[in-house]
């Protein structure tokens, strides 16, 4: 063996020394305890033994304990209040955030396709599609009471969402006229 295994294996078999006698004097015992040494159990105390008058075996065991166990029976579990909340949750002094004001309500999305407009003289006529269904529409008509035209413009028409008294707008730029 070479001199640094075996000074190796000496300063393991000296810390191994080092950890048991720590061990043995944190615990707090000096040397091995014999039978003597360990506390008598309560029923070989009163083996043999009468219980006093008045009383019978179970009040004997609970009432007179000589070794100051505890009769877990008599403790009472904390009810605690409702009020009280969540006890380990987390907490903060920062205030919650204001909670934001609800919007107001918005008109759907415009759904209708500009097919194209006639103009004869001051009046003006859109051809609309929504879905299936064609519509030909003068400024100031109303579709399926939900919709009014309002104004036509060469790059737009102006619609009010009724329910809510809402404007909106139809782009149209780029299309032809028909004369």
């Amino acid at each position: 063996m070479k001199p640094t295994e075996k000074a190796r294996k000496l300063w393991l078999a000296g810390a191994l020394l080092a950890t048991l006698l720590a061990a043995q004097w944190v615990s707090g015992e000096e040397g091995e305890a014999g039978p003597e040494a360990l506390p008598e159990p309560a029923e070989a105390r009163n083996f043999g033994k009468e219980a006093p008058a008045g009383r019978n075996a179970t009040e004997n065991e609970a009432g007179g304990n000589e070794v100051g166990e505890l009769d877990l029976e008599r403790l009472e579990r904390r009810k605690f209040s409702a009020r009280a909340g969540d006890i380990f949750g987390q907490k903060s002094w920062v205030p919650p955030p204001r909670p934001e004001p609800p919007r107001p309500p918005s008109p759907p999305p415009m759904q209708f396709r500009y097919l194209g407009k006639v103009v004869e003289g001051d009046e003006t006529r859109v051809f609309l599609a929504l879905g299936e269904r064609n519509y030909i529409v003068r400024p100031g008509e109303s579709i399926n009471n939900q919709y009014r035209l309002d104004e036509v413009s060469d790059h737009g028409i102006t619609f009010t969402y009724l329910p809510l008294n809402a404007r909106q707008m139809l782009a149209t730029a780029g299309a032809a006229i028909i004369p």
